[in-house]
C-alpha cells in the first residue's frame, strides 16, 4: 500500500498533475487512499528526500516548487556526471546497440523520439558501470522528469532534444570519449537554458 501512495503521489508530481506549491493535507491523503496518517507522513518525507515536496514547519508539506537554482544545480550536478559517464561509456557500446539506438530516434514522432532520448541517457549512465554516479543520478531522477514536463512543450524544444540526442550518439558511434563528453555537456547547457526559459526566469 505505502509504494501504491508513493507512486501515485510521485507520478502526479512529476508531471505537474500536482502543481508546484499545491499544499499535500495528510487527513485528505489518508482519507484518499484510506490508510491512517502514518504511511502518507512517511511517504511525504521520502518524497521531500528527493527534493519533490517541501517539509513546512507549522505549516505541512507542499509540493516543491523549482526555480533558475534549483534548475542550475542540478543540471550543473547532471552536466558533470553525464559528461563523465559518457567519456567512460563511449568505448563499450556495442554496434548494435547504437544501431538500434540510431534506428529509433530516425523518427518524426518527437514524442517517441524524447522517450528513446531518455532512455539513451539511461545506458549511457549504466554503461559506465559507476555506481556513485548512478546513485546521484538516481536521486536527483523525480526532479530532472519534473523538469522535463515543464520545457517539454515550450516551441521547437523536442525538434531541438532530437537533434542533440542524434549528435550523441555520432560520437558514441566514433567511440571518442573526449568528444562524446563535449557534446553530452553541451546539450546539458542547452537543456538548462529551455527549463529556465519555461520557467519564465530566462
Amino acid at each position: 500500500m505505502k509504494k501504491r501512495i508513493y507512486d501515485t503521489l510521485r507520478e502526479k508530481i512529476v508531471t505537474l498533475r500536482l502543481p508546484p506549491g499545491e499544499p499535500l493535507i495528510e487527513e485528505k491523503l489518508a482519507k484518499q487512499f484510506r490508510v491512517s496518517r502514518t504511511p502518507i507522513r512517511e511517504v511525504l518525507n521520502r518524497l521531500n528526500h528527493e527534493g519533490l515536496v517541501e517539509l513546512i514547519p507549522q505549516k505541512g508539506a507542499f509540493v516543491a516548487k523549482i526555480g533558475f537554482t534549483d534548475a542550475r544545480e542540478i543540471f550543473q550536478i547532471r552536466e558533470a556526471l553525464e559528461g563523465i559517464a559518457a567519456k567512460i561509456s563511449a568505448s563499450r557500446f556495442t554496434k548494435e546497440e547504437l544501431d538500434e539506438f540510431e534506428s529509433a530516434l530516425d523518427t518524426e514522432d518527437l514524442e517517441e523520439a524524447e522517450k528513446v532520448g531518455r532512455k539513451l541517457h539511461q545506458s549511457i549512465v549504466q554503461k559506465a558501470e559507476n555506481k556513485r554516479i548512478s546513485g546521484l543520478i538516481d536521486m536527483l531522477r523525480g526532479q530532472i522528469e519534473r523538469m522535463y514536463f515543464f520545457a517539454r512543450n515550450l516551441p521547437g524544444r523536442e525538434k531541438r532534444s532530437l537533434q542533440e540526442h542524434r549528435e550523441i550518439l555520432q560520437t558514441l558511434k566514433m567511440k571518442n570519449g573526449k568528444l562524446a563528453e563535449k557534446v553530452m555537456r553541451k546539450h546539458m547547457v542547452s537543456t538548462l537554458r529551455t527549463v529556465i526559459e519555461s520557467l519564465g526566469e530566462g
